[in-house]
């Protein structure tokens, strides 16, 4: 595979991949991301003006509100987005209530058409007829601030609502762009093949939430694309020795990511490591990178040490919980909330669309988790010589796990409650599953294949079910609502939807052409990833020539034996370590690996 090849493809992938996010966000109803209204209201609030208070100072302006009655998100008597406010999707998974207060189904309620909507325009930061808390202002200002400058260059807020929310749901994806050549670029400095690195950028498809996240408006999408971005900088940094371009690069990408979400403060455990795990490299030296990347990363991000400094916490919460009369924490069951957290922590990670609302089926779930697991522990047997740079990537994702069960266990404890214990927050760390292709890479073309046509088809499926859960009906949607959910006219949903069609096929066909050059490509039985054995055109034809070379030698050899021009002691020219074919490391061959 030629490396301009290699470059397209990923170009090419990249794009299908944000196309698809855009079709989410198209199809995905107003408001129903995860604290949507919030994202909103923040980003319009600092466009209005109200800059960035501190948390708990802030309302969720009544224009909002009103607007997600419009949009069917809350019923048309609520007055803020908490528990029964809120409609819900199909799919949910949820006992049946037997008694009021009985849930209202997002499928029942009247949609305001697009030409009716309001305009949501300025919010104020304490509106006197708004009860509810916008907490957002607990993170740093920079997607908020983002979001407000496109408000502002595009008049989104003289737009109807739904044209706003659009806009803004755009924005967040293009910040994710990053997500795929991350991916690509991780799986190839652990050592895959340029097939297989490729194979790699289908893993979003795998993980349709990644999709509905994206899709959404929320500040998990400059965390995810600034997260790929430091996954990339942190193996560029394992894989090569450490020199002031590796320590400036991991330092300054974490810094920028720390202004996203507190959560990615755990990136600071690939820092150490990464740099750590170096056996190459001397003590000092690794101590010295240690130290300067994490004070160039906290003097970067140095918000957090803010809200140490005039808080006192890492970071303040924005609203108050109260304990519920009727619990008590000597009957918190340790086992209970252990079941529900790794259900709800997979279950999310993989669907859980809308407000956390329409669930896959627990057994594909299942599957999936047990298929991702398994292929992460197959990756790192077969990571050789990588394998300490893999799992210094990994590090983050585990450490996050952890503190998401402590931080959920004091909740649970305390008011009884298993909540925040949610899948989404591991997609910053995406791009270092790309290592899971390491061991999969020795099945060869008819393995990639399956492994991307898999992750298409999770990925289709998953689309499906999201329509199938907000606009269910005969025969498999109610297309009128859809397109009247959308604010678009049946045409253009119809034109719509056979450009999803199309965007399904052009990633199928992409695989197809991917796995056609991995089946082409000829291994040396030798070949291994620990020896960083490479497979591509130009390696084949030099050690092709190699091999005559060494054929021509022996026949020469045998040639002069006869003549009696040599004596037998004269050494014969033999492969390298009694090897069939000398194989050179990976990082030793030229472009056309």
């Amino acid at each position: 595979m030629t490396k301009r090849f290699f470059v397209g493809a990923t170009g090419a992938l990249t794009l299908i991949v944000v196309l698809f996010q855009m079709i989410w966000a198209v199809s995905m109803p107003g408001f129903r991301g995860p604290d949507e209204p919030h994202h909103v209201n923040s980003i319009m609030r600092v466009a209005s003006g109200g800059g960035w208070p501190a948390p708990g100072e802030a309302k969720v302006d009544s224009a909002i509100i009103d607007a997600g009655k419009e949009a069917g998100i809350i019923t048309s008597r609520a007055v803020d987005f908490v528990g029964l406010s809120r409609t819900r999707l199909a799919n949910d998974r949820l006992p049946e209530v037997t008694q009021a207060p009985f849930p209202t189904r997002f499928r029942n309620v009247q949609v305001t058409a697009h030409e009716d909507r309001s305009v949501i325009g300025s919010v104020q930061r304490l509106d006197p007829d708004s009860t509810e808390i916008d907490q957002m202002s607990q993170h740093p200002i920079p997607y908020y601030a983002g979001g407000a400058f496109v408000v502002d260059t595009f008049n989104l807020d003289e737009q109807p609502w739904d044209r706003l929310l659009l806009g803004l749901r755009i924005y967040g994806i293009l910040l994710t762009i990053p997500v795929v050549p991350s991916l690509v670029y991780t799986a190839r400095k652990l050592g895959s093949r340029r097939t297989w690195a490729l194979a790699a950028g289908f893993l979003p498809f795998a993980v349709p939430q990644y999709f509905a996240i994206t899709g959404a408006v929320t500040n998990d999408t400059l965390a995810i694309g600034l997260g790929a971005l430091t996954v990339a900088a942190l193996v560029k940094a394992g894989t090569e020795r450490i020199s002031w371009k590796t320590i400036l690069f991991v330092g300054g990408s974490i810094g920028l990511a720390l202004w996203t979400k507190g959560l990615l403060l755990t990136l600071g455990l690939a820092l150490i490591l990464v740099f750590a795990l170096k056996k190459d490299e001397s003590w000092k030296k690794r101590i010295i990178a240690i130290g300067v990347s994490g004070a160039m990363a906290l003097a970067v991000g140095w918000w957090w040490i803010h809200n140490i400094i005039r808080y006192g916490v890492v970071q303040p919460s924005g609203f108050q919980r109260t304990v519920p009369e009727d619990w008590d924490s000597s009957s918190a069951d340790f086992f209970h909330f252990l079941t529900q957290a790794i259900k709800s922590i997979t279950t999310s990670f993989f669907s859980s669309f809308g407000w956390l609302e329409a669930d896959f089926f627990w057994p594909l779930t299942l599957v999936l988790t047990l298929t991702f697991i398994g292929g992460v522990i197959w990756a790192i047997k077969s990571a050789g010589e990588h394998r300490r740079t893999f799992l210094a990537l990994l590090a983050p994702g585990i450490g996050l796990i952890l503190l998401l069960f402590a931080e959920s266990w004091s909740t649970y404890t305390t008011y009884g409650t298993i909540a925040g214990v949610q899948g989404r927050y591991l997609f910053p760390m995406m791009a270092a599953l790309a290592g899971i292709v390491l061991g999969l890479q020795k099945l060869r073309g008819k393995s990639l294949m399956l492994l991307t046509g898999a992750a298409m088809g999770v990925g289709s499926y998953g689309f499906i079910f999201l329509l199938n859960s907000a606009y269910p009906g005969y025969p498999w949607i109610d297309f009128s609502r859809y397109t009247l959910v959308a604010g678009f006219g049946e045409v253009t949903m119809t034109l719509f939807m056979e450009l999803t069609v199309v965007l399904i096929l052009a990633a199928f066909a992409l695989a197809i052409v991917i796995a056609v050059e991995e089946s082409n490509l000829e291994l040396p039985a030798t070949a291994t990833i620990e020896e960083g054995a490479t497979s591509e055109p130009g390696t084949k034809r030099r050690l092709r020539t190699r091999a005559k070379a060494i054929s021509k030698a022996k026949a020469a050899s045998k040639t002069s034996k006869e003549s009696g021009l040599v004596s037998d002691e004269t050494p014969a020219v033999e492969p390298h370590d009694g090897a069939e074919v000398p194989v050179e490391p990976a990082t030793n061959v030229s472009s056309n690996q």
